[in-house]
C-alpha cells in the first residue's frame, strides 16, 4: 500500500489589510451618506419655515407689506369647487385644473348659500380661462394678473361679494 504524498503547503491564512480595506470602504460609504442626507434636511429646514398662519415663509427676507395689508383685508373666505377648462392653445389641446378660494371683505354666508352667486362666479372664472393659453397663465406674473382678472370680473357680476384676493389652491396645467 502505497500511501498518496501529503500536500505540504501550507494554507495562507487571508490578509487582514484586504478585510480591513473593506470595512474601511464600507465605513466611508455610510458617513457620506449620512452627510448627504443631514445636509438635506438641514438646508431643507432651514429654506422655509412655517408661520403661526400656516403659510410658508422664507427666513431671512422681510415680510411683504402689501401682502399682510391684503390678507388683513380678508374676513372670510368662499371655497369654489375644482374647475376644468380647455385652454385656449391652438397648436394642441391643453386644459388646467384649478380650484380657487376667494378672499372676501365681508363676513358673509350668503354668498355660499346663493347658488345663483356662485354659478355666475363659476361662469365667469370658466369664460376667463379658457380664454388663456397655457404660455399665459404658467409664469408667476401671469397667474398674479389671473388673480387680478378674476377679482375684477367677479366684482363687476357680483358686487355683493366684494373680492379682496383670490388664492389659488390647485393648478395644473396639462402640456
Amino acid at each position: 500500500m502505497a500511501k498518496e504524498p501529503e500536500d505540504t503547503e501550507e494554507v495562507k491564512p487571508k490578509s487582514s489589510k484586504f478585510w480591513i480595506l473593506i470595512i474601511a470602504a464600507l465605513g466611508l460609504i455610510v458617513i457620506g451618506d449620512l452627510a448627504f442626507r443631514g445636509f438635506n434636511q438641514f438646508t431643507k429646514n432651514r429654506s422655509t419655515a412655517v408661520s403661526a398662519s400656516g403659510q410658508a415663509e422664507v427666513k431671512g427676507k422681510a415680510p411683504d407689506p402689501a401682502a399682510k395689508a391684503k390678507k388683513a383685508d380678508v374676513k372670510s373666505t368662499l371655497v369654489l369647487d375644482p374647475f376644468l377648462v380647455n385652454l385656449a392653445d391652438k397648436e394642441e389641446i391643453r386644459f388646467v385644473k384649478a380650484t380657487f378660494h376667494l378672499g372676501l371683505e365681508e363676513v358673509s354666508n350668503d354668498v355660499s348659500k346663493n347658488p345663483v352667486d356662485v354659478a355666475l362666479m363659476r361662469d365667469t372664472i370658466i369664460s376667463l380661462l379658457s380664454s388663456k393659453t397655457s404660455a399665459q397663465i404658467l409664469s408667476p406674473e401671469g397667474k398674479n394678473k389671473l388673480r387680478e382678472e378674476i377679482r375684477d370680473r367677479i366684482n363687476e357680476v357680483a358686487p355683493k361679494v366684494k373680492v379682496q384676493e383670490v388664492f389659488i389652491v390647485e393648478f395644473i396645467v396639462q402640456l
